[in-house]
């Protein structure tokens, strides 16, 4: 009778919960092959229930415990190898871990483990929490929608992600390790006899792998951290050197039109034109003095914004636009400012779309050219408004915009632009909205407050 109440309702519910955990480090339910679920519980319970009427040693049992969640996933799941020995290190961990947990918890109470076990009460209330701990881990990775995949995006591990990999692997290793000893311990020091492999050699033998692993942590820790450092360095850098760039091609631009403006000039007052000169420097002046108010305007908001980064993209795709005598108005409110994101992925989304908006607007006349940049926050989202005037977008088209083939140039370059914005705006959950009607479009993406 008391065999199958353990059945029942602790061998199976931990099985059960140990799949379950399992499948949500890859973000998978249990519930979606129940067949294979139900099977996996009844062959990990009767396993470890034979084990145990074998009298197994406890090291032995928890190995032959892992070989066999690794062997009913390949089997039951169709997983790959790699896939099945990580889902069932994990497995194990947890195992280790809610044993860990429950024992210390016990002993600081002065209760050990043949105490523990002779007493019915007793043997319920630690059993009843150490499915406790399981259920607990469970409902945090699925309520999380963890999945460890995110941390390797399109499987493509390029050497950062490679150095994370194998720190992860190698802490969980040691993890398992230091579990795996304390458990031990807690276990012998309730008198146990099943511990007869517990011995100064077995304890040497697992200090040293220890010791072996910590020192290859800090090691790749340290190469991690020297990688990321760099790393963040050169995407921090790039927007400086872009906007640097854009400098640099507007003064060109400037100074090209000077010189247009010179010629023109001088030639009027070579054919003795006077008239038709000063009419000419009037409408020059007149056009700077509309631009240099604009820009101010820009400068005082520019002033508001706390990432320079970002200001120092807004300030070079201001003087493109002066450049290419475009009117740019901005209106940045009192913000957070998507403090929350990273700053190279907000370059990534502004610096796109100002210069679609650039390159859009161009097709219009001089004075017909605007763009207007609205950056703001309502009580639910973040949102970043652009809109600018050129060509109209056909309602039919407007999806394929954000595909990466789809451009408006003439050569037929480009196309990477506005489908690297919906990358970016996808990652972070944000919605883009796209209208385009009587010679203006406009671009409106929305992220949920945090």
């Amino acid at each position: 009778m008391d065999f199958l109440l353990r059945f029942l309702l602790v061998d199976i519910p931990e099985a059960f919960l140990l799949l379950t955990i399992s499948l949500a480090l890859f973000n998978l339910s249990v519930f979606e092959k129940k067949k294979q679920a139900i099977l996996f519980s009844l062959l990990f319970a009767l396993t470890g229930e034979l084990l145990t009427l074998l009298e197994v040693l406890y090291q032995p049992k928890v190995l032959l415990m892992f070989l066999c969640t690794t062997v009913l996933l390949l089997g039951l799941y169709r997983f790959n190898i790699l896939k099945s020995v990580f889902m069932g290190t994990f497995a194990i961990a947890v195992m280790l871990l809610a044993e860990s947990i429950i024992l210390v918890i016990f002993n600081s109470q002065q209760l050990f483990l043949e105490e523990i076990l002779s007493s019915t009460m007793l043997a319920v209330v630690a059993r009843t929490f150490y499915l406790g701990v399981y259920v607990g881990i469970a409902v945090l990775l699925r309520v999380n929608n963890f999945d460890i995949r995110t941390l390797f995006k399109h499987n493509q591990l390029n050497r950062l992600n490679r150095y994370l990999f194998l720190l992860i692997l190698l802490g969980s290793i040691e993890f398992f390790l230091i579990l795996f000893m304390n458990t031990s311990f807690f276990l012998r020091g309730n008198n146990s006899s099943i511990f007869a492999l517990y011995t100064p050699q077995f304890q040497l033998f697992f200090q040293l792998a220890i010791l072996t692993l910590f020192i290859a942590i800090v090691i790749l820790f340290r190469i991690y951290l020297n990688l990321t450092i760099n790393q963040v360095e050169e995407e921090t850098g790039t927007p400086y050197l872009n906007s640097i760039q854009d400098l640099f091609t507007a003064v060109r631009s400037i100074k090209h039109d000077s010189l247009n403006h010179y010629t023109a000039i001088n030639g009027l007052l070579k054919k003795e034109l006077h008239s038709h000169a000063k009419e000419y420097v009037e409408q020059l002046l007149k056009e700077t003095v509309l631009i240099e108010r604009s820009a101010d305007s820009s400068s005082q908001v520019l002033e508001r914004i706390k990432n320079p980064a970002i200001a120092s993209l807004l300030q070079s795709k201001m003087v493109v636009c002066l450049a290419e005598r475009i009117s740019l108005t901005m209106e940045i409110k009192k913000i957070s400012q998507f403090s929350h994101y990273k700053t190279y992925d907000l370059i990534k989304i502004l610096g796109n779309l100002l210069d679609n908006a650039i390159r859009a607007t161009s097709y219009e006349l001089e004075e017909n050219r605007y763009i207007r940049l609205e950056w703001g926050q309502t009580e639910n989202e973040h949102y970043l408004y652009i809109e600018n005037s050129g060509p109209t977008i056909p309602e039919n088209r407007l999806q394929e915009i954000f595909q990466t083939s789809y451009t408006t140039k003439k050569n037929g370059e480009g196309g990477l632009g506005l489908a690297i914005v919906k990358n970016v705006a996808e990652r972070y959950n944000g919605k883009i909205q796209v209208k385009s009607a009587d010679g203006v479009t406009s671009f409106y993406i929305s992220f949920v407050n945090r």
